[in-house]
């Protein structure tokens, strides 16, 4: 299964992802996980969206036998990467991961998923699908995929608050009007899923789930009338550590 066509982010879009998210709890999620499967700590990783480098730093500091990549298509954010010997920086698009010819024993996902945002609903699920089965087959026969998403769930549809983001936010003719009620993906789209929508394109892309966690209470600030427009009941952060089936 091929990668569809991603629409890309444009520079302005991107640089508003300039942000490490994988802290406190989230970070402390990773690292335990990283120890317990990788207890020499001796271990090759890939950050896919890795942006500014920032948590692929925090790995190199952690864990002093490491040696990471950093593949991004944005080169504003990859030009803010502090230059280590033990990091490569690759600028290139999720839709060439095929043609990586290395293995990994870690590949990071971190909110990169919900990105891969095609020209239509089922073809970005189908993007998501596809990204999964390529990363599987980058993986080094003890591999793990470290995979964080935002899970939403709605109040009669699980799906219906992910299907009518998606639609705003990829919808050229509205958007300046969603830009303003603050979806910096305007105009691209985003498609988030809900938990058992993730759990089941995991499963179908050959990954096995070796350990989930909902590390904190994230509140997206949202008020009320937004959240009744787009009928979402809750959001969450999940956490899921996988490996190959």
């Amino acid at each position: 299964m091929d990668i569809d066509k991603i629409k890309k982010l444009d520079d302005s879009q991107a640089q508003a992802f300039d942000t490490e998210y994988v802290d406190g709890r989230r970070w402390l999620v990773v690292k335990e996980l990283i120890e317990r499967d990788f207890p020499s700590g001796e271990f090759t990783f890939l950050d896919v969206g890795g942006g500014n480098g920032k948590f692929a730093d925090r790995l190199l500091a952690q864990f002093p036998q490491a040696r990471g990549t950093v593949l991004d298509n944005s080169e504003a954010l990859l030009a803010r990467n502090i230059k280590r010997d033990r990091k490569t920086i690759v600028c290139d698009s999720v839709e060439n991961l095929s043609r990586m010819d290395a293995k990994f024993d870690i590949i990071c996902v971190h909110w990169l998923l919900h990105h891969v945002v095609s020209y239509s609903y089922r073809r970005t699920t189908r993007n998501q699908l596809a990204t999964l089965k390529v990363l599987r087959e980058l993986l080094s026969p003890r591999g793990r995929i470290s995979m964080f998403e935002n899970m939403y769930e709605g109040w009669l549809l699980k799906a219906s608050p992910v299907w009518i983001i998606y639609h705003l936010t990829s919808t050229k003719t509205i958007a300046s009007i969603v830009r303003a009620m603050g979806a910096n993906t305007a105009g691209v789209g985003v498609c988030f899923r809900s938990t058992k929508a993730w759990r089941r394109t995991v499963e179908r892309a050959g990954l096995q789930i070796n350990a989930y966690t909902e590390p904190d209470d994230w509140i997206w600030p949202l008020k009320p009338i937004w959240r009744v427009i787009l009928q979402i009941r809750h959001i969450r952060v999940g956490h899921l550590w996988l490996g190959a089936t």
